[in-house]
């Protein structure tokens, strides 16, 4: 016998559903209850299961805790016994909310007078944002668009061996709704509730964007994540890569909310680890959603959102099962639009996008993109580094998921070529700080150039790079014996960073555990970059401190060289026996001038009146 206490109510966001039984004979430990959709097109319906706790293996009895999200289909649930290959059907079923919006978060445009809003329902109905300074009066309004996907977007399987799974485990995303409030004030705090049809979310709040570019005047704080995904670890599928250490972290980082306003979150690839299992983000939306109404989320592609590319160049190593499986970057696509692109470039897979904020020009690049000279990517770069009005922003960030440094670093990689190439545009343009993702540990980087330190931070030479891949997935291996002059900081602890920017003069990054203990801090000053040597200086085969010193040694004794030539004239007996003959040309000459005047041919004078 199963029975299920459904929640109050159809499930609106995501709700905790319990599921208890009694009179199984031969429960195992293998059992469990799950919760599927027998209404999805998909051949694997179910959601999510759990296994039965141990007490329940003697007794037959027990219950589960399962939590669901508004998947826009209704819930069954079956229990699976393991021993006698049995499966129990109970007659309870969970409804949902279908047109209730969900999963809503909001991101800034290339206009920092505008904000834009984007949820989900199974409605197509006219999108529609009610928004104002009262949450008791939101009085205005605003209207957008809307879309979807479908399966035949996935690029399956005959690019993954694993991309099969994007086509199993498909689950219409519904419609998903793109809202723009206009003309904000600045700094200002706004209320607002979504919805289409008269269904509403909940009124939530966020602060508009700063609009102040005095430099003196000006705070700007930035809060930082990447390869968390979703805590929800209910599955227990080898596919699944969910994690339980993201939980904490989204947690610290909703208390830090609450302290502390940001002016935005930048999340660093690897979201949701969806990976072709869609309802994956679901889950991840859910979750988020307390922290991407209130503060702008601003992200960049990482592998397991894009997973696959038919550019030549990533075939030889981007074809592994821990990708995004079949994904191809069409969920990411199509619920994510960043400043300076529109969903037709989103879809095109155009992920790099750049925008000024008070203090800070920040640059999101798509190391799932060509990056390297000749590619679309690096000429954008190129021309958006070479106009970054310092004056106006005169810190720059770039954020990528995939790192230029790691240690343990990967050798013989095209990957790691066109960071080589991208490299000498950071630092010509002078990029304060650098930001990755992908591996997962924290490491901070001295200020460096092609991996040799430039000063420090106080007196930075160099881009400082940190890797903040720890945001939940499980760790990757520290090395044993580090080069501690190169990487200055290594954790393998889970956290997120804060970014706190203060005026033209300091920036901050700390990174902070789930615990709020700040584990790590590097105060950044403003500092001029050495002048990069020639690319044929950089290529000789030689140590370049020699050179310089060489030259050093040759340059001064020639920079002093006229002087001297010119001293030894002044005081030589050659410049001596120069003058005397000067002389005695001279009085030769005014000699020849008297005898003409006393011919009376007045030479002189008329000598001076041609002058």
């Amino acid at each position: 016998m199963i029975e299920v206490m459904s929640p109050s109510g159809n499930i609106t966001n995501i709700a905790n559903v319990t599921v208890s039984w009694s009179g199984i004979l031969q429960a195992s430990k293998q059992d469990r209850v799950i919760a599927y959709l027998p209404d999805a097109p998909q051949m694997e319906k179910w959601i999510t299961f759990k296994s039965i706790p141990e007490g329940s293996i003697t007794t037959g009895t027990g219950s589960v805790i399962l939590a669901l999200p508004n998947v826009r289909l209704p819930y069954h649930f079956q229990y699976y016994n393991q021993l006698t290959n049995t499966t129990f059907e109970s007659e309870d079923v969970v409804e949902v909310d279908v047109d209730y919006p969900t999963q809503g978060h909001i991101a800034y445009t290339s206009n920092l007078k505008e904000m834009r809003v984007m949820w989900v329902s199974g409605t197509r109905n006219v999108p529609t944002v009610m928004y104002g300074f009262d949450p008791s009066s939101l009085t205005s309004e605003a209207t957008g668009t809307s879309w979807t996907y479908n399966v035949t977007d996935m690029c399956g399987k005959k690019v993954n061996p694993d991309g099969d799974i994007s086509i199993n485990y498909f689950l219409d995303p519904g419609w998903i709704h793109s809202v723009i409030l206009p003309n904000l004030l600045s700094n200002t705090t706004y209320y607002y509730k979504f919805g289409t049809s008269g269904k509403w979310s909940e009124t939530f709040s966020f602060v508009s964007a700063q609009q102040n570019f005095e430099v003196e005047k000006t705070t700007t704080r930035l809060m930082v994540v990447a390869d968390a995904g979703t805590s929800n670890c209910e599955w227990e599928l080898s596919i699944n890569m969910c994690s339980n250490y993201s939980g904490p972290t989204y947690a610290a980082m909703k208390r830090e909310l609450e302290r502390q306003k940001y002016d935005m979150l930048l999340y660093n690839g690897d979201l949701s680890y969806a990976s072709g299992i869609a309802h994956t983000w679901e889950y991840y939306f859910a979750e988020m959603e307390s922290i991407t109404t209130q503060v702008p989320y601003m992200v960049s592609v990482g592998n397991h959102e894009a997973g696959w590319s038919d550019e030549e160049w990533m075939k030889p190593w981007n074809t592994g099962k821990n990708q995004a499986r079949g994904e191809c970057g069409v969920p990411y696509s199509n619920r994510h639009i960043m400043p300076n692109t529109t969903l037709e470039q989103s879809r095109d897979r155009v992920w790099w996008w750049s925008m000024d904020y008070p203090l800070v020009h920040i640059v999101a690049i798509s190391t799932e993109s060509a990056f390297g000279k000749g590619s679309k990517q690096y000429e954008w770069l190129k021309s958006d580094l070479a106009n970054v009005n310092r004056s106006k922003t005169p810190w720059i960030i770039i954020m990528g998921h995939r790192p230029m440094y790691f240690f343990p670093e990967v050798t013989n990689n095209e990957w790691l070529d066109h960071f080589r190439e991208i490299e000498p545009l950071m630092n010509k343009y002078e990029v304060n700080l650098a930001l990755w993702g992908h591996n997962h540990v924290y490491q901070r980087m001295c200020p460096s150039y092609q991996r040799q330190c430039r000063g420090n931070s106080t007196h930075p030479g160099g881009t400082v790079h940190i890797l903040a891949g720890n945001g939940g997935q499980a760790n990757d291996p520290l090395p044993n014996d580090p080069d501690r002059t190169f990487f200055e900081y290594l954790s393998m602890h889970w956290g997120y960073l804060r970014i706190e920017i203060q005026g033209n003069s300091t920036l901050q990054v700390e990174f902070l555990t789930p615990e709020d203990v700040i584990e790590d801090t590097v105060v950044l000053h403003q500092s001029r970059f050495p002048v990069e040597p020639p690319s044929w200086f950089s290529e000789l085969k030689i140590d370049h401190g020699i050179v310089y010193l060489t030259l050093l040694a040759v340059g001064i004794p020639l920079t002093f060289l006229p002087v001297m030539i010119y001293w030894k004239i002044k005081n030589s007996s050659w410049k001596r026996n120069f003058n005397f003959q000067k002389i005695g040309a001279d009085a030769k000459s005014n000699q020849m001038e008297l005898e003409q005047m006393e011919d009376g041919k007045h030479e002189i004078v008329e000598k001076n009146t041609d002058e």
